[in-house]
This record gives structure tokens, sequence and C-alpha cells, in this order.
């Protein structure tokens, strides 16, 4: 609306800029700011675009700090929006931010971080995406720009305490993103500094070394290895530093290590796990990024969950005991620990091999009882609202957590579960609904048709569940749920799918629901007809007519998130084709009930192969409803499946670069030949 203004507004700004008095200067510097977004014409003139710039450079060195900072924040938000247009002003921004870095005041100086983090932005976003355009900045200014930050990380405001946002984090963070922006040329400009203070006797070098050395953990590819397994018996010694502040960043440094690159922890694993079970019981700030290492230590060993032992199996009761003691702890509501340590069993348990069950099993009526007591909380002010609130948002997780692993282990403590459940749901807060329909869910898994029992007594909450469109996440988690009763209950869903299957098509009607949940909703039908065979007739016509009106959905395909979100929504229609002509097949009522629609199925399925944006699973989708058609209605389908293009997609597949497509495109393509 406001681009035809654009010239008088941005002729207006600069001229405000330009203005003499301080505070105009600085309302003119907030007004550029926020008209950047649409001046984009007057970027592509050269001309107005160097006045632009001239204008921010001159106000960006003016005698009043906060228009120095607002002018900062100016050429922050055009590195974001026009980095392609900077080239001619760098040398410039290049002086002026590394001054401001050098000597200014912490206000400026965090713009002048800022601007390097976003050109650093900029610059792995073209790496990761593959593309052309990356001016190669930040390689270009590495020598002068890394030590510059490596200074700065030396910084830190005395008091450890202090918790809010400095020049130094900034520094950390803009490292960080320097390591991934340039790779390995960064290890040669940081490790010098590393080498030379990580044992200094200045606790400030020390904890800026450790912090520099965990900032380029992420980037490099070449010989980090080594350098790590030489760097973890000093960092596991920095985990008794005197200084808080060292031991804090040793730990997130070590959870770096874990996340990163945790094939160089395997001959430091007992010590490694001795330091962190002792770290549990440090200050909750250490504590807090040790909870955040284990968490990443065993998602490192995930692959392992399947195997009778594993590396963690070792550790497990230790560090499971530990950390359970960390979530009663009397200042576990500091630093996020409570929260933290919760996690971090969630991933432990997941990652968990075979010979561990029978302790999980032991400690699932601990965590049953401690959602019983949040019940009898003593409730006298908001922070004890939402104290409990997050108590029973974070026990539902670690209860749905040992349901999904032991499956049908849990049985014997099912009916207690589901009674807490259903109490928690008389709670107004929607992130611990959230949770209690997961955990729900997993019930349903584990019980499968014994589910049954507890449906009357769920329904109301799970309708309510599948009309909150408002909180969209607790929306689409209750439509996940419906998946999770329908493959439990089988053809005893019946009697419900009226009233869910009514719900589930106005969600798809109602604009203001979110678009993501639209696509698992189409998928949802798939498995109500699964679960309901041929019981599904009377749906047909509404619900296929909903998927047509789907498959015709259009988006703007210069727009990633759109052709991702067309994708994800292609993906849910597949998934509904295949599971209601399966339904419908196990019944023996797909033919005639589906020869209607067979011809819309088809040419869609070439419509969605003909777009080069398709996604390996909505492929695979595609080629199963081919299969599926003639495993469902025979002869009746030759007509449509005979044809060249059908022929052309089936061959194509085949020669894929993924196995599981390559596999459904195979069967597909045999089961049509039998026709």
């Amino acid at each position: 609306m406001l681009q035809t203004q654009a010239n008088q507004i941005l002729t207006a700004v600069c001229k405000g800029i330009k203005d003499p008095n301080n505070d105009i200067k600085l309302a003119g510097c907030y007004a550029l700011l926020n008209a950047l977004e649409f001046v984009k014409a007057n970027f592509e003139k050269e001309v107005e675009r160097n006045y632009i710039m001239q204008v921010l450079c001159e106000s960006s060195m003016v005698n009043d700090e906060s228009v120095r900072v607002a002018s900062l924040e100016c050429l922050v938000k055009i590195a974001s929006l026009y980095y392609d247009k900077l080239a001619p002003y760098m040398q410039k921004i290049f002086n002026i931010t590394l001054e401001s870095i050098k000597k200014d005041a912490e206000s400026v100086a965090l713009q002048g971080i800022e601007f390097w983090s976003t050109v650093c932005d900029e610059e792995v976003y073209l790496l990761e995406e593959g593309e052309e355009g990356s001016q190669n900045f930040i390689r270009g200014a590495l020598k002068y720009l890394v030590p510059l930050l490596t200074e700065t990380l030396t910084r830190q405001p005395d008091d450890p305490e202090e918790d809010s946002w400095n020049i130094s984090m900034a520094a950390g963070t803009c490292l960080s993103l320097v390591s991934q922006a340039v790779g390995d040329e960064v290890v040669a400009v940081v490790m010098p500094f590393v080498t030379q203070n990580i044992n200094s006797e200045n606790w400030k070098l020390r904890e800026a070394a450790t912090m520099a050395f965990g900032a380029i953990l992420e980037g490099p590819k070449g010989f980090l290895s080594t350098l790590i397994t030489q760097a973890i018996p000093v960092l596991i010694q920095h985990m008794k530093d005197p200084v808080e502040y060292v031991k804090d960043t040793t730990a997130w440094t070590l959870g770096r290590v874990c996340q990163l690159h945790p094939q160089t922890v395997g001959a430091y694993m007992p010590t490694l796990i001795g330091i962190f079970a002792d770290s549990l019981g440090d200050t909750p700030r250490v504590s807090s990024n040790v909870c955040w290492a284990l968490h990443n230590l065993a998602l490192a060993f995930e692959d392992e969950a399947d195997k009778q032992t594993s590396t963690l199996s070792p550790f497990f009761q230790v560090l499971l005991e530990k950390l359970m003691m960390v979530t009663t702890r009397e200042d576990s509501d500091e630093n996020n620990l409570r929260a933290s340590a919760y996690e971090a069993i969630n991933v432990l348990i997941q990652s968990a091999a075979k010979d561990t069950a029978a302790l999980i099993l032991s400690v699932l009526p601990h965590f049953i009882d401690r959602l019983e007591k949040t019940f009898s909380m003593q409730i006298v002010s908001l922070d004890d609202k939402e104290q409990q609130t997050e108590l029973q948002s974070l026990l539902c997780g670690v209860l749905q957590v040992i349901t999904q692993k032991l499956g049908d282990g849990v049985k014997a403590f099912a009916d207690r579960m589901m009674t807490l459940f259903l109490q928690v749901f008389s709670s107004k807060s929607a992130s611990v609904h959230e949770e209690a329909l997961m955990a729900v869910g997993a019930v349903a898994n584990a019980t499968e048709a014994e589910f049954e029992k507890y449906m009357p007594h769920f329904r109301p909450f799970l309708m309510v569940g599948l009309r909150n469109y408002e909180e969209h996440q607790v929306c689409a988690v209750a439509v996940g749920v419906v998946g999770d009763i329908s493959r439990a209950l089988g053809p005893k869903l019946t009697p419900y799918c009226d009233e869910v299957v009514s719900i589930l098509l106005q969600d798809l009607q109602n604009h203001l629901l979110h678009r993501n949940v639209k696509p698992p909703i189409l998928s949802c039908f798939g498995d109500i007809a699964l679960a309901i065979g041929g019981e599904f007739v009377k749906y047909l016509g509404i619900v296929m007519n909903m998927l047509q009106q789907a498959s015709s959905t259009t988006v703007d395909m210069n727009d990633y998130d759109l052709v991702e979100y067309l994708n994800q929504l292609r993906e849910g229609i597949f998934e509904a084709f295949t599971g209601i002509i399966q339904g419908l097949r196990t019944d023996n009522v797909a033919d005639p009930q589906l020869l209607p629609y067979v011809d819309h199925l088809v040419s869609f399925v070439g419509f969605v192969y003909a777009d080069q944006s398709r996604s390996d699973s909505v492929t695979r989708g595609a080629v199963g409803v081919l299969g599926d058609l003639p495993h469902a209605l025979g002869p009746k389908s030759k007509t449509a499946l005979t044809q060249v293009f059908v022929k052309n997609i089936l061959n194509d597949c085949i020669k894929s670069d993924s196995s599981q497509t390559r596999d459904v495109a195979k069967w597909a393509k045999d089961t049509i030949n039998k026709l």
C-alpha cells in the first residue's frame, strides 16, 4: 500500500536523518528502519541507493549514541534485505563497524557485531542452498574481523550472574556464524588465540579461549577431530574450574562437541560421563548446560536404540538417577534447569538399548506419582499455577516417551496414567493439553484394542482439541491422536467417526486454522478409512470432494515456504487416497464406490509428477496410489493405468536415487502389469 508513496517517504526520512537536531535524526533513522521493506525499487537505482547509504554512514558517526545505534540497525537490516547491493559500500561499513566494536559504547558495538552476524547469515544461506551470489565478504574480512571478535570475547561482565545479552556473547555468536560461512579457513585464524589462552591464569582469557573453541566447531570439515581429541582432557579439567563462568562455557563447548563431533568422545566416555554426573550438582547455570550436553550425547547414540546393548548402557542407570535428582532440586526453576533435565531424560530413554527396559519400567511409577502430586500442589499465586502447568507438561512428556519406548510393557499402568491425563485436561493451559494428548496417543498405541474402554471418557477432550483452531499446535496434535486411535481401535472406532469426520471437515474449511494443520487432517482421513473399512463409504463422497478441492491448490513457486507447504499438502492427499483405497478394498467395497474417482486420481498423479519441485515423499505417495488402484479395482482400472504417461512415470521412478521410491515403483509396475 505504501509503495506508491515510497519516494516522498524516503525524501522526508532522509531529510530527517540529515537534520542537525539529534532527536529528529533519531526519529529519521527509525522511520527509515521501518521503511526499508517497501523501498526495494529505490534500492535498485544506484543514485538513490548511494544517497541512502551515504546518509546512514554519516549518521553512524555523529556524537549521539542512540543515533549511532539506530543508524547501524538500519545497516543491519539493509544487509539482510539487500545483501546483493552491499559491495560498493563494504569498505566504508567495514571501517565504521570495526571502529564501533573496538571503541564505542556497548550498545553501538553490539549493532556493529550484529551487522557481521547478518552478513554471515546471508552467506551461510547461499552456501546451504547451493546458490550463486555470495560476495564472500566474510572471507575477505576474516583476518581483521576474527582477531577483533576474539578480543571482544574477553570483555565479559565481571559478575558471572549477569545473564543479559552482552558484547562477549554477541562476539561468540558472530564467531560461530563466521565459522559456518568460511569453514576450514577459520581454524588457522582462531586456534592461536585458543592455544595461547586456554590455560591462562586470567579467567577472562581462559573463558574466552574456551568460547572461541566451542564457536568454531560447526563449519570446518577438515582437521577438527584431532584438535578436539587434544582439547577434551583440557575441557574436562576446566569443568572443575573455580570460576562459574569458565565451567558454564566449558559445559556448553563439550555439549557442542557431543552434538557436532560425537565420534571424538569415545575414548573419554567414562571420564566424561563421570564429570557430567558430578557437574549435575553444580550451580543451575552450569548444570543446565550439562543437561544439554547429555541430551546431545544421548542423541548421538540413538541409532543403537534397537540393539540389545549400546555404548550408553553401562552409564544409563547413573545418568538417569542423577538427572531425576536434578528435576527435584530446590533451585531447578532457575536457568531453565528443570526443563533441561527432563529433556535430557527423554532423549536418554529414547536412545537407550533393549537391556535398559527393566530399569525404565522401574522408574515409571515414580513419574506417575509425581504427576499425581501436582494436583495437590498449593496454588496461591500465578507463579504457583505456572509452575504446576510446567511440571504437568514435563511429566506428561516423560510418560509419553516411556510409553513409546516400552509399548505394551506399560499396560499395567495404563489405567492410572489415563486417569491422570484426563485430570490434566481439566486445566486451561494449551501447552499441557498438547503434551497430555501426545501421551494419550502413546497409550493408544501401547494398549491397542483395549483403548476402547477409555474412549467414552476421553472423547469430549479429543473433540475440544480438534476444535481448538486458535491454538493450532493443540489441534495438530489432536489430529495425530485420531490417527493413533484409528490404528489402535480399528473397526471399534466406528461409533465416534460421525463426530470426528464432521469436525475434521469443518477444520479444513476454517480459514482461521493455520495452514500447516491441513495436510495432517487430509492424511487422517486415510487412517480412519483403514480402521473402519467399508463403513467409510458413508463419508466417501464429501471426503473425496474435499480431497479434489485440495488437489487443485496452487502457490507462488518462488516462495520456498509455500512450495514446502504444497508438498506437505500433496503428501497428505496421497496418504488419504492410499488409506481410503486400501480400507474399502479390505471390505470388498472399492468397486463400484471408487470407480468414479479413478480418472481424477490418475490424472492428479500425472499433474503432480510434472512439477519439478515435488519432494521424494510426494513422488512415493503418487506411485503408491498407482499401485493401490489395480489391487482394489482389478481390470476396471486398466484403461486409466495403461496410459503412456503412467508407464513413463513408473520407468522414471525405477531409476530413482531413493531406494524406497525404487521399491514402490517396482511393486506398482508389477501390479499394473498383471492387468
